[in-house]
């Protein structure tokens, strides 16, 4: 009677719901073994909040930490990260949808629709062949990285160490998370501009997108691109060109002589803030006019469809396209001769103001429940949530000193951030949008502006 009943309960639920399940099987599973004495270097039980804290963060693919990952977990503890990371990033529903389509002959429409809804795709189509090459893609592309940071690391650090760095740096870097073994991130390599360059560009490919990866991989043969994914790698090119440029600005008086550092260490900050969580150095040494940069490209993000979080760089592209079209007064909104949908529009406006509501809010909540250190400001509140939220993990060092209240809230936020703002909603809500288009109501003015 059991096993029907809880069958029948998985097939009622919605596939928001069932993404929302699935992250927090692997949450509570990664939590419980990482507070076992056998994950801890001393052989000591971890406090179960500090090791939820830990494995949402993992999953989330954040890299908050109220703990150091290189002091106080063993080499197992350490794994049990890396494979919650591996499995955040690719997302929980890509070994699900795998595991359901062992079992039946042909993908059930339910399958395509978790598809569809945890990678943000626009369609049903290609079903388990589309999840296969997504996994395939990453593990290639992680395997590349491992190999080329291998280069670097095995000297260093010997055979041993140096491919575990490299395999576990890679997957952290592709899966935008933001672990490390280092003890202060990678602040012994800010004047090594290989692995810094490396390093950004598994940040990058991650932040892509599995459907911008698509279209580039068969552009060759279709000589197609959606619009989506042109938008996003426009809107890439400049974040990271623009960035790496106003970084570069404000950091001139750190020049060294040594352009290629320079030019390296710049590129890595104007990527990593877009969910890589990465750092060199300490960020709560950086001047305002850098912090603000970093806080803008956090909110902004990486793709949708991608390891990365943020409100998406086709989110913030729209919401650009639209500006320019109210300005010149335009009535469409056009983009390489194609209309965005009103519908699209009304929803990154929706989402970004979701966003900020979240941000303002906890940030509120939070400088009324932590205790800030003196000479801070509420910069110091403000940049957690949105790393928080936004997925990426860098920090100014509240996160440590966070109260049993605080931690739970982060925690919220890294998961919100994942899962995504619309999908919590969307598996929340129980309204029906049949009934209201049955219902029309009578339009009538308000003024606004």
């Amino acid at each position: 009677m059991i096993l029907p009943r809880f069958s029948s309960f998985f097939k009622n639920l919605k596939p928001p719901q069932l993404i929302i399940l699935g992250f927090l099987s692997v949450i509570i599973a990664g939590s419980i073994l990482l507070a076992l004495p056998l994950s801890d270097q001393n052989g000591q039980a971890t406090s179960y909040l500090d090791s939820l804290f830990m494995a949402v963060s993992a999953t989330c693919v954040t890299g908050l930490a109220v703990v150091n990952t290189a002091d106080h977990w063993n080499k197992f503890g350490q794994v049990i990260i890396m494979l919650m990371v591996e499995v955040g990033g690719l997302g929980f529903m890509s070994f699900l949808v795998l595991l359901l389509n062992m079992t039946e002959k042909h993908s059930s429409f339910k399958s395509k629709m978790l598809i569809r809804d945890a990678y943000n795709f626009t369609s049903f189509s290609n079903g388990v062949g589309l999840v296969k090459s997504i996994i395939k893609l990453s593990l290639v592309t992680q395997l590349i990285g491992a190999v080329l940071l291998s280069f670097d690391f095995v000297p260093k650090f010997g055979w041993l160490d140096g491919i575990w760095y490299s395999v576990f740096h890679a997957i952290s870097a592709h899966s935008n998370a933001g672990f490390d073994l280092f003890e202060t991130s990678l602040f012994d390599f800010r004047d090594n501009s290989y692995v810094l360059s490396i390093m950004s560009l598994l940040i990058l490919s991650g932040s892509f997108g599995f459907i911008v990866w698509f279209d580039l991989l068969n552009f060759r043969k279709t000589h197609k691109m959606t619009l989506h994914s042109r938008l996003a790698l426009h809107m890439t090119a400049i974040l990271v060109i623009l960035g790496t440029f106003l970084y570069s600005c404000l950091n001139f008086k750190n020049f060294d002589g040594h352009p290629m550092n320079f030019l390296a260490q710049n590129f890595f900050l104007s990527i990593t803030p877009r969910s890589g969580g990465f750092s060199f150095g300490s960020y709560s040494t950086s001047s305002y006019d850098s912090l603000l940069l970093t806080m803008i490209l956090m909110f902004i993000g990486g793709t949708s469809g991608s390891t990365a979080g943020g409100v998406k760089t086709t989110t913030f592209g729209i919401l650009l396209l639209d500006l320019r079209t109210i300005f010149s007064n335009r009535e469409k909104t056009i983009y390489h001769e194609r209309r965005v949908p009103r519908k699209t529009i009304s929803r990154v406006y929706e989402i970004i103001f979701i966003y900020i509501a979240i941000i303002f809010t906890s940030s509120f909540v939070l400088l009324i429940t932590e205790q800030l250190p003196r000479n801070n400001g509420i910069e110091y509140v403000f940049f957690e949530v949105i790393s928080a939220l936004a997925t990426v993990g860098l920090s100014l060092g509240l996160t440590p000193e966070l109260s049993i209240f605080g931690k739970i809230l982060i925690m919220c936020l890294m998961f919100v951030g994942r899962i995504g703002i619309m999908t919590v909603i969307y598996a929340a809500s129980r309204h029906n949008r049949i009934d209201e288009e049955l219902i029309q109501y009578p339009e009538e003015e308000i003024v606004v502006g």
